[in-house]
């Protein structure tokens, strides 16, 4: 892995370019960007063909541990890695210890490894097994262990033994790696902990920051998906500024959350380089609908009217739509005009509102790739609006279009 920052915004944020070598060649990616989303190696409810039929899909696949590492003995006489066994031979696969849409239960993490959750249950990884876990699966990047079992409530002795174990993990597996003829090439991914301590961030991040590390993934935040709006806390905010101060600027910075669109830009101008996709899928499954306007000034009908106050076509306005309410029964526009997806090229809001009422699983499909689309629309869209000096534009105008919304009905 190699990034180079190749401007720093005045608004906030940078623009960088990140590069890496995998089997299928050098692939050069763009920052900020989004990682794909995936559950048990592949995207939520497509198969390889039906991603296909997606624009700009991120070069990297971000697999966790929770619903693929019992399996890592079959990869493993498979013998050819991960991406081939998954069919995403093409990507870049990033292995992540859990699921960014999952809540993780709390308490079971220890000095002698961590546990992630899958169908089967709970699986503890200590160091040994989890460097077995990813020699099986011959990543391009893999997170290196860590205790990220931490919120806002958790004390200052919490917070001191995550850290500490998160080092001392980290250590083992910087040997273990070294001594790797299977992971040489792969890219290790340190982990900064914390929670809400600026001493606990601080110490991390240096300490975390002077071990051969390729990137950072900023966590422990949360314990595991939850309902909290972090931006809706100044704290966190405080202690996320003071945490970047501390990393080196030429590697890349991560965050595995659910953020909306307008999150993402908040955490992007406070320096945050590569997100998740898992926002879109948990719309997907509550039957929602990506209707976002990132063109300056928006265009479509929905994003004008919230941006003019209007109360009408109250069904339709907003940041996203809900498909399962019955004013969708005939509605025969796609879910958003001018869209170039599949679903709004080919099913009417009222064809999906009659397959979610009647639980077709054909329903998470078509609304997966529509709003797998627009997300991914979304990062061309941030990188193109920072180049051009406008980020505080767009941050405007989607904060308009949000609003009306309430966000923990998606979270």
């Amino acid at each position: 892995m190699k990034y180079t920052v190749e401007a720093v915004l005045a608004s906030g944020g940078r623009l960088g370019k990140l590069s890496q070598t995998s089997t299928a060649g050098t692939i050069a990616m763009e920052t900020p960007m989004c990682t794909l989303f995936t559950k048990g190696g592949s995207a939520p409810h497509l198969s390889a063909a039906m991603l296909q039929r997606i624009s700009q899909v991120p070069e990297v696949a971000c697999m966790s541990l929770g619903s693929i590492a019992s399996h890592h003995e079959n990869v493993r006489e498979f013998g050819k890695g991960l991406g081939e066994f998954s069919a995403m031979k093409d990507k870049v696969i990033f292995t992540t210890l859990h699921d960014a849409t999952a809540a993780v239960a709390s308490g079971k993490n220890d000095k002698g490894g961590v546990a992630v959750w899958g169908k089967g249950g709970k699986m503890k990884l200590d160091p040994q097994l989890y460097m077995k876990v990813q020699e099986a699966f011959c990543p391009d990047w893999f997170q290196a262990l860590s205790d990220g079992d931490t919120d806002k409530t958790c004390g200052k002795k919490r917070l001191l033994k995550a850290v500490d174990r998160t080092l001392d993990f980290l250590d083992d597996i910087v040997e273990m790696k070294n001594e790797s003829e299977v992971l040489k090439t792969s890219s290790l991914i340190g982990a900064i902990e914390g929670g809400y301590s600026v001493e606990e961030r601080r110490r991390s991040a240096k300490e975390t920051a002077a071990r051969p590390v390729d990137g950072f993934l900023i966590e422990g935040f949360e314990k595991g998906h939850s309902s909290v709006d972090l931006f809706a806390d100044e704290e966190f905010m405080t202690v996320l500024t003071e945490t970047m101060v501390h990393l080196p600027d030429d590697k890349p910075r991560m965050m595995d959350a659910v953020w909306s669109p307008l999150q993402v830009i908040r955490a992007f101008r406070l320096g945050i380089d590569v997100f998740s996709s898992a926002y879109p899928h948990t719309l997907t499954e509550k039957g929602f609908a990506l209707t976002a306007d990132y063109s300056l000034p928006p265009t479509s009908q929905p994003a004008k009217l919230e941006l003019e106050g209007s109360k009408e076509n109250s069904a339709s306005s907003g940041f996203y739509v809900d498909l399962n309410d019955k004013r969708f029964f005939e509605s025969f526009s796609p879910i958003l005009p001018g869209c170039g997806c599949y679903t709004c090229a080919n099913f009417t809001c009222s064809y999906l509102h009659h397959l979610l009422n009647t639980s077709e699983l054909l329903a998470y499909v078509l609304l997966t790739i529509h709003n797998f689309e627009q997300y991914f629309k979304f990062f061309a869209r941030l990188r193109e609006t920072g180049r051009q000096d406008k980020l505080s534009e767009l941050e405007q105008s989607l904060a308009r279009q949000e609003g009306g919304q309430r966000e923990d009905v998606v979270r």
